[in-house]
């Protein structure tokens, strides 16, 4: 008879992960409210206006050399291991593949409607690379590290084939936002977002998720996920988390090739978002994909062995709750983002009138609320509420949720 499938249970949890998880939202976080702000939209002229310039610049330098990119590196190679720990599980188990199938095409649903509100969703992404993880989960295990930097570097190569055939034919735009669209100008989408209107708020917002969508054929996007989901695999295959990440030599030894290849990358004029129209940009790209796996897991190791040296140090404690119920915080953040900038929610309505620095004031508040609020819900609760319902809708039952239950 074929063993059934069940959720992993708390017992079976392995708590850095959790620790992990909730570092890795943490940063997601600041990385994201520059959208949910309007920062990232505003016209350079129009930023220069509010706050200190020069606090902002030291901030978005920060931002971008420490934060940007680095933490959903960790998050997706914390997907492949969640992957490869239920695959590990369930090899022999044929009702594993349609289950977790399942799992997928509802991520998918819960992605579809997040991204409705705000187009830097990630869930969308994640099932269906998802998906294609599930077809190929029978890959060697002493190959899954070779998988993984085959698809994390492969848009490096797509960028050289792009590159010879049609990108150095591509117009030069001069930016005047961080980030700006070829259709539309930086104060028509800004404008757009600071209307009372839902569905002028809606409809901008899904015309910048086409261009992201857009965006993952130059950035590659979509491979450099199904690497890091390689990767989680292979580090959970080695058992990693309970050695290597550990050991002082290889976080050293990450730190040093992260930092000094993210400095480096610095002095390049280019975007791994963007076509590279020559082989300098190429270069630049290359740097910057290797910076940020090196750094990523220089934040990896430093953070275990941290954990290793105080485990029951309460900030380790409140991110592990945090971690616990990381689809809810991590939609959970989208909402507050909503609530406390867009206009058509009739809160504070704080869409584009904010430096830099006040954005990250509220970006601490947003994760206080958020790490108070995961650490009492599970005094009471076994599974955040979002990852509940997903539960029962996997597996087509009600669970019991309560601790008491």
């Amino acid at each position: 008879m074929p063993k059934s499938t069940q959720p992993t249970a708390a017992k079976d949890r392995i708590i850095f992960l959790d620790i992990l998880r909730g570092f890795a939202l943490s940063g997601i976080l600041f990385a994201n409210i520059l959208s949910w702000s309007g920062y990232k939209f505003l016209p350079s002229e129009a930023i220069n206006t509010i706050g200190n310039s020069e606090t902002d610049a030291s901030i978005y330098y920060f931002l971008k050399f420490f934060i940007d990119t680095k933490f959903y590196t960790i998050f997706s190679i914390l997907f492949g291991i969640g992957f490869y720990m239920q695959v590990s599980k369930n090899r022999d188990n044929p009702l594993f593949p349609p289950l977790y199938f399942r799992r997928m095409c509802l991520l998918l649903v819960i992605g579809i409607i997040h991204a409705t509100f705000w187009s830097g969703d990630i869930l969308t992404l994640y099932a269906l690379t998802g998906m294609i993880l599930l077809s190929m989960r029978n890959v060697d295990p002493k190959k899954l590290l070779h998988y993984g930097a085959l698809f994390y570097f492969t848009p490096v190569l797509l960028d050289i084939v792009y590159m010879l055939s049609f990108a150095s034919e591509l117009p030069n735009v001069t930016k005047t936002a961080i980030k700006q669209y070829p259709d539309m100008t930086p104060d028509a989408v800004v404008n757009a977002f600071q209307s009372t209107n839902f569905l002028d708020a809606i409809r901008v917002n899904l015309h910048n998720l086409l261009w992201r969508w857009y965006d993952f054929i130059p950035s590659g996007r979509p491979l450099k996920i199904l690497g890091l989901f390689f990767l989680g695999s292979h580090l959970y295959n080695i058992q990693f988390f309970k050695t290597g990440a550990l050991k002082w030599k290889n976080a050293l030894l990450f730190g040093i090739l992260g930092i000094g290849l993210t400095y480096a990358s610095t002095f390049f004029k280019g975007s791994a978002a963007e076509f590279s129209k020559n082989w300098y940009q190429v270069s630049a790209r290359l740097l910057h994909e290797t910076a940020q796996i090196n750094l990523s897991m220089f934040y990896i190791c430093f953070l275990a062995i941290l954990v290793d040296m105080w485990p029951a140090f309460f900030v380790f404690n409140g991110l592990k709750k945090y971690g616990r119920m990381s689809l809810t915080s991590y939609i959970g953040q989208t909402v507050l983002g909503i609530l406390i900038f867009y206009p058509f929610a009739h809160t504070f309505q704080a869409f584009g009138l904010l430096s830099l620095e006040s954005i990250y004031y509220i970006g601490c508040g947003m994760l206080a609320f958020q790490l108070l609020y995961s650490n009492l819900w599970f005094r009471y609760f076994k599974f955040g509420p979002v990852e509940w319902l997903w539960r029962c809708a996997t597996l087509k039952k009600w669970l019991p949720i309560r601790i008491n239950a």
